[in-house]
């Protein structure tokens, strides 16, 4: 089975995000374009090294291409329980493989025992999973959320 080599990243001049391939010159990080482009060489942009995520070859349940550092809602316990979303995921890069790692969602009352769990995501069931933000533009979603007495 092959899948489609595909990275994201944000340009360094506007922030804005773009997919395509990475190549790597003096130092720098630049994203070729194909989506836009008959070639490569037409759209090539800076993009932030830091940013950068690779395509997991998965979607989610509304046909959303899942990157590395996306994070998302499930449908499915302990993620989701008696309608109440009690986890998210982040998707990690970790021992040669995509993994969700498990944060509790701040808002929730349940213990959090699952909070810190990982997982691979070789038994991918798509309309399980919804992406809902990435940790760069969405980090409030895996923040704890501390109320003043």
């Amino acid at each position: 089975m092959s899948r489609e080599i595909l990275f994201r990243a944000k340009k360094v001049d506007g922030g804005e995000w773009l997919e395509g391939y990475i190549v790597k010159k003096h130092g720098l990080y630049f994203l070729y374009d194909i989506k836009n482009s008959g070639t490569c060489r037409q759209n090539n942009y800076l993009v932030e090294k830091d940013t950068i995520c690779q395509y997991t070859g998965l979607i989610d349940k509304n046909r959303k291409k899942i990157f590395e550092g996306d994070i998302l809602r499930g449908f499915q316990y302990p993620f989701c329980y008696d309608g109440y979303y009690n986890y998210y995921a982040e998707v990690i890069f970790a021992n040669c493989s995509f993994m969700t790692y498990t944060h509790k969602n701040p808002l929730s009352s349940v213990r959090g025992i699952s909070d810190g769990n990982t997982e691979l995501m070789e038994c991918w069931v798509g309309e399980d999973w919804e992406v809902i933000g990435n940790i760069y533009d969405n980090s409030e979603l895996l923040e704890v959320v501390y109320e003043k007495e």
